[in-house]
């Protein structure tokens, strides 16, 4: 055990949190990493003999204990469906946010608790209202807005804490004072290596102009090699369908194909069969977790030099870091000319890079040994 819990109960009580807008685990084809880290946390924490409550949306499977008695059910809702359908999407994330906050009542009403992580930042005022020891774990990259607002939490309610999820995402806010770096894991049992793929491009987001597609599409239709893209498009009226329209569908081909939302069983045999992933994300992704999906099957990866990319793939062994799409062409030629057991090497590069850093195993101690870390700060304070 951690120095951190030498004069700590053995075991913690911990409830943890992420949203309420989807079950933990998430459904088949939902996309939202934090639910699934969530869901893997929330569990082994339990198989640890720690005491945790996950307050998640009902129909939610986990180890753990689950609380939902004050969520309403979002995805059977008809006036989340109706505001959705009538395109108020803000009403409907207003509705949203309450349920969230109305949910964490549950951790913040009672004194069953040594410390509640929260993957949301809608936990901020319950928090400061809160004796208890929250540490926040935000998923997106930091803007002015969060930087300032996030700062503001931190220095006038000591209780409050934050961790990075990587250092670049930490490098995003320099206001707030961080007290760890955790990166995200994967179970690596639901991803298997294979060492002999196909020869398709893949990439794996959603379909949207920060993510890059359209340069996928550009590189791959350039050098002629087959591309197949998985994701969610997000296509509403206004600038992400003429996005769509003008950079994605007109280049749509036998070639180039968009297979849609996947169920992730299906996403993860198309990590296993490709020959490389495009990661040429245009924002700073605060970590980017299909990187390590993919490296986990042995599929290396080639990304522009954004957010925590450089903390993820080891250039030149599990891929390939590039500044532009002309480098990215020239990125995927080098794979593509490489001897077969010279490429085979840097598939299991990538397995091995992920199994030492980004296995859910590592990620889960590390969050142990931080949540131990925080109560004894808490309490010397």
């Amino acid at each position: 055990m951690s120095n951190y819990s030498k004069h700590m109960p053995k075991k913690l009580k911990i409830a943890i949190f992420c949203t309420t807008t989807d079950t933990v685990p998430p459904s088949s084809k939902v996309i939202h990493a934090p639910l699934w880290l969530t869901y893997y946390l929330a569990n082994l924490l339990a198989e640890k003999g720690h005491e945790v409550t996950l307050i998640a949306a009902p129909k939610s499977k986990s180890r753990a204990k689950i609380i939902n008695k004050k969520i309403t059910d979002l995805k059977r809702n008809k006036t989340i469906k109706e505001l959705i359908q009538r395109n108020l999407i803000g009403t409907s994330r207003r509705v949203m946010a309450l349920n969230d906050q109305t949910a964490l009542l549950d951790a913040y009403t009672s004194d069953a608790f040594d410390i509640v992580h929260a993957h949301t930042e809608l936990s901020l005022p319950l928090a400061a209202l809160s004796k208890i020891p929250t540490l926040i774990t935000y998923h997106s990259s930091y803007d002015e807005f969060y930087n300032k607002l996030f700062a503001y939490y931190k220095n006038n309610f000591k209780q409050i804490y934050f961790n990075s999820l990587s250092n670049r995402h930490s490098h995003q806010a320099p206001l707030i004072s961080f007290i760890q770096t955790v990166h995200n894991g994967i179970d690596l049992k639901n991803f298997s290596f294979n060492k002999k793929p196909k020869k398709d491009l893949l990439f794996v987001g959603r379909i949207i102009e920060e993510k890059g597609p359209d340069t996928a599409i550009m590189v791959a239709k350039k050098i002629k090699l087959p591309l197949e893209l998985i994701g969610e498009k997000f296509a509403p009226k206004g600038q992400r369908e003429e996005f769509w329209n003008n950079k994605i569908q007109k280049y749509l081909s036998n070639n180039i194909q968009y297979k849609g939302i996947q169920p992730h069983k299906k996403t993860k045999q198309y990590y296993q069969n490709a020959k490389i992933l495009l990661f040429p994300d245009r924002w700073k992704e605060a970590f980017g977790l299909v990187m390590i999906e993919s490296m986990a099957c042995g599929t290396p990866v080639i990304a522009f030099n954004k957010g925590a990319v450089l903390e993820i793939v080891k250039h030149g062994i599990t891929g390939y870091v590039v500044k532009n799409e002309k480098q990215m062409i020239g990125a995927v030629k080098k794979i593509y000319s490489m001897k077969e057991d010279e490429y085979i090497k840097m598939r299991y590069a990538c397995r091995e890079h992920v199994e030492k850093n980004f296995s859910v195993e590592k990620m889960v101690d590390n969050y142990e040994k931080l949540y131990y870390k925080i109560i004894e700060q808490h309490k010397n304070k």
